[in-house]
């Protein structure tokens, strides 16, 4: 559990370096599009690619850490034992979404993969790579959202 816990805060390090190339990708571009008047080619066509890794490599590491958005108007209404139950029917619902997302995602990347198709325009990259990011956050959140709901369960039985 630690080296996994390990990947994923490196996973969201490395997300939060991309927002940093991003930022300075755009800064250049802007500056280069208004002063100069030479846009660049390649800056929209990366930043969409920079835009899923940042949420999908982030994912992981913020579920394990349970710091995801939570809906608990009624929840903290509710009883601690129905709280659980509320807890391992959404862990469930979640690892069913994900799971899904995650194998449509990965199917749709086999098949961009093998007929090599690319983005259109000037500046060419593969589609694979948006759809690997896509299925790659939902694969991991697949694991890590029940292991969450696991460590979670154990420290409510440790207490």
């Amino acid at each position: 559990m630690k080296a996994l816990s390990q990947i994923a805060h490196a996973l969201r390090m490395l997300s939060g370096v991309i927002v940093v190339v991003l930022v300075l990708i755009t800064g250049y571009d802007v500056v280069m599009r208004y002063v100069f008047a030479l846009p660049l080619d390649w800056s929209i066509t990366i930043s969409s690619v920079g835009l899923i890794a940042i949420i999908m490599l982030a994912i992981p590491d913020v579920s394990l850490r349970g710091e995801h958005i939570a809906m608990d108007l009624f929840y903290r209404q509710f009883s601690p034992r129905l709280q659980r139950i509320a807890d391992g029917i959404v862990a469930a619902a979640v690892f069913a979404v994900c799971l899904t997302a995650g194998l449509v995602s990965l199917n749709t990347f086999a098949a961009f993969f093998g007929a090599q198709i690319h983005t259109a325009g000037n500046f060419n990259i593969p589609v694979w790579i948006h759809y690997f990011l896509v299925a790659f956050g939902f694969l991991t959140s697949a694991v890590t959202i029940p292991l969450q709901y696991v460590l979670q369960m154990r420290e409510v039985e440790d207490r």
